[in-house]
């Protein structure tokens, strides 16, 4: 196939970007895209004990693609095959769940398999046998429940470049139509040679991983169309010839503003590193669209750093955070004293001390009813503190094998021990919101202090739960007084026994002392 007839193959796919339902049909009818995902092989290696799978997710995450695939092993060993769980009748489902429990409690030799949209399932469940969602949450070797919507394409870099060089695979045969003007240099084919290369496969998935990061998702089919589009921006070859400058069409292009409005556009757009200020060395630029073209394409072509060219605050650390933690599954908090953790540690603590010098944190605890004009502060003791990533087993933090329910997000937990012995813990989710608050707090760009803006981000929550659970975890409290024009009011503290004193072994006496 020469480059032509690719790109009219490639147009099927983005001439409405987004907008061809039948895309996946009609790329299956390639024989030359087969990528076999990590999911695909999950399944296949244990078909032979599963009786129930499910596979949830978005509309083009590939649910119906991974189940024609399967068909034959699926067919095989006796799978009765829902494609489409929102289509079956209420009656159906209701059977369908009954039969599942079954094979969840081992009673029944059924094998099921079902693909359904996002919460469809969920909903069912809980309409019928409210019990069944906390049994399948369990470890079970019948079962199989794979959520593509946390799945992030762009985590493995080499499936992921897989996807790209099956995708735009082609002969490397020039186009055979002499009589175009742009024979000799076709864009089309100087985009899908970048692309496949590895600063374009690398680029392209760092911006999926970005998107990523930032709490999106992006489908099987939005890649796909996402791909297709920094080929040819919906253009046909008649467009393109009529453009005068062929530059315009190259793929640097997708940060620019256009005509299409899609979800994955609009994000990647709004990473546009012409509107970054990370350089470290002075540029001069010939006019300010010259500067972003530039620096759009600095960021195809840089090898490294390719996190921090893009327009999104703190981005870069997030995601050396989330790396971090993948290969190592959790650190002390006393332990850190540098890098990123360290800062969220020091945001923290200026979120919560108000100014203060001393570095002690302060957590911010008045019941509503007495408004704003009482406040109580609780001065937090020794604490055990890790910060780990999500989804740690606190049973087995050690060890090797792990499966994070997602990769976009990491946690901090108050570890403790029950009386039965079994570990639990008291956990913050820090996702990328979170994390930029914390990092802005400690670069001093936002330091509210209010009780309320700090709920919004559940950090009092977190702390007042330690509050409750742990005995003696605060040092001291202290009421506030805000309202000073009733008089005869001052702020007090309180000072709670510590240890026994190492010369008399008795409790430290209880201190209440006035404040300001």
């Amino acid at each position: 196939m020469n480059i032509k007839d690719k790109v009219r193959e490639l147009l099927k796919y983005c001439s409405v970007y987004q907008g061809h339902v039948n895309m996946m049909d009609e790329r299956r009818s390639d024989q030359n895209f087969q990528v076999v995902l990590p999911e695909e092989k999950e399944i296949r290696e244990t078909l032979g004990n599963l009786q129930f799978i499910l596979l949830t997710g978005e509309a083009g995450d590939g649910k119906s693609r991974l189940i024609r695939t399967l068909r034959s092993e699926l067919d095989k060993y006796g799978f009765k095959i829902y494609p489409d769980f929102s289509a079956v009748s209420e009656g159906e489902k209701q059977e369908i769940i009954k039969r599942i429990a079954g094979v969840v409690e081992g009673e029944s030799q059924d094998h099921i398999i079902i693909a359904a949209n996002v919460g469809i399932f969920t909903r069912t469940v809980l309409q019928y046998q409210e019990s069944l969602m906390d049994k399948l949450s369990r470890k079970n070797d019948r079962v199989k429940i794979i959520n593509f919507e946390k799945r992030n394409l762009a985590w493995d870099k080499e499936v992921f470049a897989q996807i790209v060089q099956a995708f735009l695979a082609y002969d490397n045969q020039p186009c055979a139509d002499t009589t175009c003007s742009h024979c000799e240099k076709c864009m089309f084919q100087e985009n899908v040679d970048f692309l496949q290369s590895q600063k374009g496969i690398e680029s392209i998935r760092v911006l999926c991983d970005a998107v990523s990061l930032i709490g999106e998702h992006i489908t099987f089919r939005e890649l796909l169309s996402l791909l297709a589009y920094i080929v040819t921006f919906g253009e046909s070859c008649e467009e393109r010839v009529k453009k005068a400058d062929a530059a315009d069409c190259s793929y640097e292009g997708i940060f620019a503003p256009n005509k299409n409005y899609d979800k994955v556009l609009m994000n990647v757009r709004h990473m546009d590193p012409a509107y970054c200020n990370a350089e470290t060395e002075e540029r001069n630029y010939v006019s300010v669209s010259m500067c972003r073209r530039e620096k759009r394409l600095r960021f195809f072509t840089e090898p490294e750093h390719k996190y921090q060219l893009l327009a999104v605050d703190y981005l870069a650390e997030f995601q050396r955070v989330i790396r971090r933690f993948q290969e190592e599954p959790y650190i002390e908090s006393e332990m850190i004293q540098e890098g990123e953790l360290y800062r969220l540690k020091r945001g923290l603590l200026r979120l919560t001390r108000k100014g203060q010098s001393d570095l002690s944190m302060k957590v911010v605890d008045t019941p509503a009813m007495l408004g704003d004009d009482i406040q109580t502060e609780f001065e937090l003791g020794d604490i055990e503190i890790i910060w780990h990533r999500y989804g740690l087993d606190f049973q087995c933090p050690d060890k090797e094998e792990h499966s994070p329910e997602e990769r976009n997000r990491f946690a901090m937990s108050y570890v403790y021990e029950e009386e039965d012995g079994e570990i639990d813990a008291i956990t913050l989710v820090i996702n990328y919101r979170l994390f930029r608050y914390l990092m802005m707090a400690d670069d001093y760009y936002y330091l509210s202090h209010s009780s309320k803006s700090i709920e919004e981000y559940t950090i009092n929550t977190f702390f007042r739960k330690i509050l409750k659970k742990k005995k003696g975890a605060y040092e001291k409290m202290t009421v506030r007084f805000n309202n000073k024009e009733q008089g005869n009011l001052c702020d007090i503290s309180l000072q709670l026994p510590g240890k026994k004193s190492v010369f008399s072994g008795k409790n430290k006496a209880v201190k209440i002392k006035r404040e300001g």
